[in-house]
């Protein structure tokens, strides 16, 4: 096992500036509606992990609600910059415009803008004028790539496939979008658990982590009728054709799930993932990977923060990772994954 993780992901910030619909955070479900205050890491604590494991050269990914609103962004950025690290943002746009001489002072890897479609579908989804505001900014990074002679940050765009906007995959990326702005496509298909699995999942933590509250996992339960009019011939038929677009463009395309063949996608919109050609049965995460929430709590999982294995404001990061806690949930997921692994956009990597 590392020292160190390999892959540290920060939330600088849970607050948002969109209400996504189908967002785990802040949508129609998101879990974080019940909070009461909302919490934004400390700079000197991000400042002080940079600085630790600098040495172990990690990858670093900024999270939120929105990164792009995290006040200290620019002394994230420089510090990362001056580790010689590499790290990636996403966002929904909105501020792009705003920020594009910073992201290419401090150059993040890759910037990977959220957009959902053509712009009616698009704002159906995040709201009135994003779709406008993310193609302005991502206007503006580019020239500010091309003034400055860099290559840096890369470019992608990720769309969220959900039953509303899922006829519209090519219209986007082949019509609308400017090939010779970007890096990188994403497509990914809108995630989700169903009741039965949101049970066993707090069953699961209660019994092997003594973990009684409501979980963050709550914001993605979703019945599988929502997705019962969705047609996968003229899905898969717009995926392969994005996909020959973008090699003919020198676009790279990623997303998931990774294997698109009807029985495969039958299976996802059916809840019968343990079905799918991606099953796994075990999770590295864990030896390779944290994520740091808003409030400083340290989590081997990505976005579901309901199992703390320390604390950035009590603990450095290096006693966390090779402490207790982090020990006895390696254990626990070495015998399988966790009922809600397959959830997780993690899941279908190749990690």
């Amino acid at each position: 096992m590392y020292k160190y993780p390999k892959w540290i992901v920060f939330q600088v910030t849970e607050t948002c500036n969109l209400k996504c619909k189908m967002c785990y955070e802040w949508g129609e479900n998101g879990f974080y509606h019940q909070k009461k205050n909302l919490n934004t890491l400390d700079i000197k604590i991000i400042q002080e992990v940079i600085k630790q494991s600098k040495e172990y050269q990690p990858y670093f990914e900024l999270f939120g609600g929105e990164p792009l609103l995290y006040s200290h962004l620019e002394e994230v950025l420089k510090e990362i910059h001056m580790a010689n690290c590499k790290v990636d943002i996403p966002t929904n746009g909105t501020l792009l415009e705003e920020k594009a001489d910073l992201l290419v002072k401090y150059p993040p890897r890759r910037i990977w803008v959220s957009i959902d479609g053509p712009e009616k579908f698009n704002d159906s989804q995040r709201g009135k004028s994003v779709f406008q505001k993310a193609s302005k900014g991502i206007e503006k990074l580019h020239a500010e790539k091309i003034k400055n002679g860099s290559h840096y940050p890369e470019i992608g765009v990720t769309m969220v496939v959900t039953p509303d906007n899922y006829t519209s995959i090519e219209e986007l990326f082949i019509k609308e979008l400017n090939a010779e702005f970007f890096d990188w496509f994403s497509i990914e298909f809108e995630l989700y658990i169903t009741q039965d699995v949101y049970d066993t999942y707090a069953k699961f933590m209660k019994d092997k982590f003594d973990v009684h509250k409501e979980l963050s996992a709550k914001g993605l339960i979703r019945k599988c009728d929502i997705f019962k009019d969705i047609d996968l011939d003229i899905l898969m038929r717009q995926i392969r054709n994005v996909k020959e677009y973008a090699l003919k463009n020198d676009i790279k395309v990623i997303g998931y799930p990774k294997i698109i063949e009807k029985e495969n996608l039958q299976h996802f919109y059916s809840a019968e993932w343990n079905l799918m050609k991606e099953k796994k049965n075990r999770c590295t995460l864990p030896w390779i990977y944290v994520e740091i929430s808003a409030n400083g709590d340290v989590t081997p999982c990505h976005t579901f923060y309901d199992y703390s294995i320390g604390n950035v404001y009590e603990k450095s990061l290096y006693d966390i990772w090779n402490g207790d806690r982090a020990a006895y949930f390696r254990k626990e997921i070495r015998e399988g994954m966790l009922p809600i692994c397959i959830a997780c956009s993690r899941y279908y990597s190749d990690i």
